[in-house]
């Protein structure tokens, strides 16, 4: 009984923790919030000389669930994270392409395969890209985690913006998986896509 409620605050601890640097380094780096309700983010790469604009689409998601501390409750297989767009320099610019960020937590070995629907209808098909980031320690090891990224025309972005229902179905040879869109998520797509000029 007691080693639960240790693990349960540690891990709360921690999330608080990770929470306040996320904060702390985006304030900090030509970096700031574009809209709190829901988070809307920009952030200034000067390495790259690129801005990214991204939308927290987990939101209210429990977070003991998904740092795996909730026995009841395993962590989600994959995870519908963000949707995000990129342009050069700190000059807000029209982007080409949107691009929903998926976390597996098992790697894929070659990239899925997408599908958008919008109100029941297929809007957009495509083939996603598979991205590492480096280097994050996770119980003393070293892991590299796995992104995949669905990129999506920002036409194709808008128009479903205004559909009542979006899913989006991800497919490789021995997986598949569906997301339909929450509220909440809608309502971070129509945000996102108010930081578009």
């Amino acid at each position: 009984m007691v080693r639960p409620l240790i693990r349960n605050t540690i891990g709360c601890l921690t999330l608080a923790l990770f929470l306040s640097l996320i904060v702390f380094v985006v304030r900090g780096q030509n970096s700031g919030f574009l809209s709190t309700r829901p988070p809307v983010i920009r952030i200034f790469d000067p390495d790259k000389d690129e801005t990214t604009i991204s939308a927290d689409l987990v939101g209210k998601t429990d977070p003991g669930m998904l740092l795996g501390l909730d026995p009841n409750r395993p962590p989600p297989e994959i995870l519908l994270y963000s949707v995000d767009y990129t342009y050069p320099g700190k000059v807000r610019s029209r982007p080409q392409t949107v691009a929903f960020v998926v976390l597996p937590s098992d790697k894929f070995k070659t990239p899925p395969h997408f599908s958008l629907l919008g109100d029941g209808t297929m809007v957009h098909e495509g083939e996603a890209t598979l991205t590492e980031l480096c280097c994050a320690k996770v119980n003393g090891r070293t892991e590299n985690s796995q992104h995949v990224l669905l990129a999506v025309p920002v036409d194709i972005f808008e128009r479903i913006t205004q559909a009542m229902k979006v899913e989006l179905k991800l497919t490789s040879k021995s997986r598949k998986y569906s997301f339909k869109l929450s509220d909440y998520q809608k309502k971070c797509l129509t945000a996102l896509q108010n930081t578009m000029k």
